[in-house]
């Protein structure tokens, strides 16, 4: 498949037939379309060095696309894999589990017995457990998200998470944790499943309630989580979706928590994702827009609408929400992950935002 753009649905004929755009007079809509396509012009023309490769560009506004651009080998139907983007949808299924009252996120995890009774289950999704626990650079050496994933913590992820030392007193501090989210699915899976004890049974129970609860109500009909050999959901990483279905969770999110005029979320949910906790950049499960520089910088370094919040993964992977802006925006590709290259990233982003008027 050949590198191929479309804007959809907005704009005049004449513009249009340069975006790809469909004919229909709406200059405002016009307007983003072009911006987001010159982003995209820009992504794989001078900026590739700095964002990297860049695979998907998806805009909303009220729903409807904007603008979508696909790279090479990619379109509509191909998947691509969360990375850590899958921890904003494991904050959403605790949501799930708790609206049809299967947890309580201020008790103690049962699936951690011996750990600190102050250890849960908002602890973990608000990355606060202070157990002792390194991400890092996800070297094999010393990036504990890499030996839970890949090595010697494989076989069951939450277990090796589990069995981490209670470094500081949970709540006390912030520190980002990939593991933290696997046993926070471990967790709901334990209550809403008691009975299965097989990993296979585990597996099919879990993945057969992420369907029904979350995937099918949201329409991200494309969207496949993957399980660790114990039948635990990753929780952290490693959910397989569409670049529309995708969208269609940053949608759900920016219309808090509603899909389809039915309520899936709590009241309040989606609020205790953007309210910072430990870290002003980070509220629960979810990225926040902050005025903040160097090692604390939000996306777009408060560049943008402040009511912005995102969720991210591994390697350039965004799914920006700007309710102010009724804005959703998907980008899916392949950079490298320093500091330095996320900027450059939210710095990219940033003009497409600007460019939406107040909803």
């Amino acid at each position: 498949m050949q590198r191929r753009q479309f804007a959809i649905g907005m704009g005049s004929a004449a513009l249009g037939a340069s975006l790809g755009v469909a004919a229909r007079a709406d200059a405002p809509a016009l307007t983003l379309a072009k911006a987001a396509a010159q982003a995209w012009a820009a992504a794989n023309g001078p900026l590739a060095p700095k964002l990297g490769r860049s695979d998907a560009l998806l805009v909303q506004r009220n729903g409807q696309t904007v603008f979508e651009a696909y790279g090479k080998d990619h379109g509509p139907t191909v998947r691509h894999v969360s990375w850590s983007m899958a921890k904003s949808i494991t904050h959403a299924l605790v949501g799930c589990a708790v609206a049809q009252g299967q947890v309580d996120i201020d008790k103690p995890l049962s699936v951690a017995p011996n750990a600190d009774r102050r250890l849960t289950l908002r602890a973990l999704i608000t990355l606060t457990d202070g157990l002792k626990w390194t991400d890092g650079s996800y070297s094999p050496v010393d990036s504990d998200a890499t030996k839970m994933v890949y090595g010697v913590g494989r076989m069951d992820g939450a277990a090796y998470i589990a069995a981490k030392p209670q470094q500081v007193a949970p709540g006390t501090r912030w520190n980002y944790s990939t593991g933290a989210f696997q046993l926070a699915a471990a967790e709901i899976a334990a209550h809403l499943f008691p009975q299965a004890s097989r990993p296979d049974d585990k597996r099919a129970a879990m993945a057969g309630w992420i369907k029904t609860s979350l995937f099918e109500p949201t329409g991200m009909t494309g969207a496949v989580a993957e399980f660790d050999p114990a039948g635990t959901f990753y929780g952290g990483s490693l959910v397989y979706a569409t670049a529309r279905d995708y969208a269609r969770f940053g949608e759900f999110y920016r219309n808090d928590g509603v899909a389809a005029g039915r309520r899936i979320l709590p009241e309040g949910w989606v609020k205790f994702a953007r309210t910072p906790t430990r870290s002003p950049i980070y509220g629960a499960g979810f990225w926040l827009e902050a005025r903040t520089t160097g090692a604390d910088r939000s996306l777009m370094g408060g560049k943008g609408p402040m009511d912005a919040f995102a969720a991210e993964g591994h390697a350039g992977q965004v799914i920006l929400i700007v309710p102010s802006k009724a804005l959703t925006l998907v980008r899916l590709g392949l950079a490298a992950d320093g500091p330095a290259q996320w900027a450059d990233l939210g710095d990219w982003l940033t003009p497409i935002v600007n460019a939406f008027p107040d909803a």
